[in-house]
């Protein structure tokens, strides 16, 4: 909570220095992929596509931009793609669209000029860091028979039934902090291109529906139906139930989810710099 608070406030107090501000409205496009219990290690693993739209304002310091972004992608693990013989005899899968909308601060690692063409000055391109606090929404899905079937209305682990009636079904809507580092470069006077990576930290362990302990199959499929059981232990087969994972670990609860945008962005400046300033003035 206190990093969420101190993020805002740093927001708050930048936006309050601000004395002038260049304008732009850009494309985002690129890559997805997430890390978690179906894929506890490998970056860019099964990674899959992200898009977005991004508006930036560049202070007149020339070291802080602000930016709020809309970014869709989709993120998804399966145990079937892993070495790992657990992970293997295991054999869930998800997959799950991914919506952030939120802001960002990026920090310049030199004066950078939207625009500006002049190598004399060096202020045409930059590195930077970026740093946020963003909603997002997620919805994994399973596969069964084909067909793609909405994991969470389930309760896979048991949620809000006799066996554990104290835990809630996960929110769908969640917060993430982005961090990330990236390269922009202006292509023209109206035009610049970024390239940035960055990952999340989440606040759920349930993106890929994935964290606790196997549940009593029997009881979940006579209390949330067979197509629950199927799909919390995929070890069993379709003629009975195998009730020797009752009780063992379906996921590490311990550590929570993470997913990853990259890309470049595309951005055209609204605004002459000149022109911004006499208007913000």
């Amino acid at each position: 909570m206190m990093i969420r608070i101190n993020f805002i406030l740093l927001i708050f107090f930048s936006v309050l220095n601000v004395t002038a501000q260049t304008p732009e409205i850009g494309v985002f496009g690129g890559g997805a992929y997430y890390i978690g219990d179906l894929n506890p290690y490998a970056h860019f693993n099964q990674t899959n596509y992200s898009v977005g739209a991004v508006y930036r304002s560049n202070f007149d310091n020339e070291r802080v931009a602000l930016r709020i972004q809309a970014i869709y992608g989709q993120v998804a693990g399966n145990d079937a793609m892993s070495n790992d013989l657990n992970q293997l005899n295991r054999n869930l899968n998800f997959s799950s669209s991914v919506l952030e909308i939120g802001p960002l601060i990026e920090i310049n690692f030199i004066d950078y000029i939207v625009g500006e063409m002049s190598r004399k000055k060096f202020k045409f391109q930059t590195f930077y860091l970026f740093a946020g606090i963003t909603y997002f929404k997620m919805n994994p899905l399973g596969t069964y028979q084909g067909e793609s079937i909405e994991l969470q209305p389930l309760a896979t682990e048991g949620q809000e039934t006799s066996q554990n009636p104290s835990q809630s079904r996960y929110q769908l809507n969640q917060i993430s902090i982005p961090l990330g580092l990236g390269y922009k470069f202006n292509i023209s006077k109206r035009f610049a291109v970024s390239l940035e990576y960055g990952i999340r930290k989440t606040f759920t362990d349930y993106l890929d529906d994935v964290s606790g302990r196997y549940p009593d199959l029997q009881l979940l499929s006579a209390e949330a139906g067979q197509l629950s059981a199927y799909m919390s232990d995929r070890t069993v087969n379709e003629e009975g139930y195998r009730e020797s994972n009752y009780g063992m670990s379906r996921g590490n609860s311990k550590n929570k989810d993470w997913y990853s945008f990259f890309g470049a962005i595309i951005s055209f400046r609204i605004f002459d710099h000149e022109t911004c300033s006499k208007r913000f003035k």
